[in-house]
């Protein structure tokens, strides 16, 4: 093993064998957000549907969760049936992509990523993580944790779209605690437009990406020595947080530990203070109850709730049906509309994520949101599972 390999392979990484859509593809359209966005909005996933129409495209390699839960609702009986049924027309799609030439193969390389966010730019680094390295159960000790509770109910359909896959398309963006932005300066700085892959806009209006390709050795040997500076700095071993995309990954493990295929999945890597990483809370929409009954109840004041880890412990334990909102304001209204009680928190603060995850084992759920839904990842590069 070359010292190279060797010292990636101590941080967790392996350089991936990048595909990307062929020359002449219409990237716009190839490149859609996150199966786990807009999932109470069907009308933005038939707005895509019909934006891809016949193009080659991602949106034909995932199943929305939006559309799941549609499926849902109107099929409850034939359910299992229905998603079955997607989850081999994905498969088949797959298949079909890669004997078609729908990629192209880039080669072994690392990723740049400049992602327009508002008037940010947002960096990252698009890598092969070691699932041996990832653990994420509550309380773990891995190298790499999630930061919220996975619900392992949650899995199961991802697993079945997992087991028989042939690509492996990430939208998971996985955290760094580096503060004083040694990864991405060192990065940014050896960046020219010779290296570049891509350079287009999102579709609706989701901000510009641009692409690069990190090939050199000695980079990427610079990036592995930071990284494992960063590891021996780190509380407890923990080096990476997997911010989103967590169940997605969680997925990944699992299956990689029933088949042995996919031990190296792809991520982004993503500076938790990275000026165009934005944190927002993710507020409580507690329904079927009152203000008044919930105080009397809980003896919590709905406008002076307790931090939110110990909030959900409490709302847990009265079984309530919880939604899960965004926007402040919205919940607020919302709450007003159907006589049920907004709890919302002004700020998130990231600053201290990576301690909160050690104390805490694992946020609960909905802890945080990473930018707005149009700011999260797009599915764009790729990679085979063998």
């Amino acid at each position: 093993m070359s010292d190279l390999n060797k010292k990636l392979e101590e941080v967790g990484l392996k350089i991936p064998h990048i595909l990307l859509p062929r020359k002449g593809t219409d990237l716009t359209k190839f490149s859609c957000i996150a199966a786990d966005q807009f999932t109470q909005d069907l009308s933005y996933w038939n707005k895509v549907k019909e934006y891809v129409g016949d193009n080659i495209s991602t949106y034909n390699l995932i199943y929305p969760e939006a559309e799941m839960e549609y499926e849902l609702n109107i099929n409850k009986e034939k359910f299992d049936e229905a998603i079955e049924k997607k989850i081999k027309e994905i498969n088949g799609n797959m298949n079909d992509y890669l004997s078609s030439d729908a990629f192209y193969d880039v080669g072994e390389c690392f990723t740049y990523v400049e992602r327009q966010v508002g008037n940010e730019i947002r960096r990252g680094l698009v890598v092969a993580i070691d699932l041996e390295e990832y653990d994420y159960n509550i309380g773990a000790k891995s190298l790499m944790r999630a930061t919220e509770r996975t619900v392992v109910e949650r899995l199961k359909v991802r697993k079945k779209i997992r087991k028989n896959a042939t690509i492996d398309l990430p939208h998971i963006m996985v955290l760094i605690n580096d503060k004083e932005d040694k990864l991405f300066s060192a990065v940014s700085e050896n960046i020219d437009s010779e290296m570049k892959l891509y350079d287009f806009n999102l579709m609706f209006d989701s901000g510009n990406i641009k692409g690069y390709k990190i090939l050199d050795k000695t980079l990427i040997e610079k990036i592995a020595d930071i990284l494992l500076e960063l590891k021996l700095n780190a509380n407890d071993g923990f080096l990476y947080a997997v911010g989103d995309g967590n169940h997605s990954l969680a997925a990944a493990k699992d299956v990689y530990e029933e088949t042995g295929r996919g031990r190296y999945a792809l991520i982004e890597l993503v500076n938790i203070y990275d000026r165009g990483l934005k944190f927002y809370p993710i507020h409580r929409l507690v329904m079927g109850i009152t203000e008044e009954e919930f105080k009397k109840t809980t003896g919590i004041d709905p406008y002076n709730p307790p931090p939110l880890q110990d909030l959900q412990i409490i709302l847990d334990k009265y079984n309530y049906k919880i939604d899960y909102i965004h926007g402040k304001e919205e919940c607020i209204n919302i709450a007003k509309e159907n006589n049920c009680v907004a709890i919302v928190y002004d700020t998130f603060s990231a600053d201290t994520l990576f301690d909160d995850v050690i104390k805490h084992g694992a946020l609960c759920r909905k802890s945080f949101s990473m930018g707005r839904a149009i700011d999260k990842r797009f599915y764009l590069e790729a990679q085979k599972i063998y």
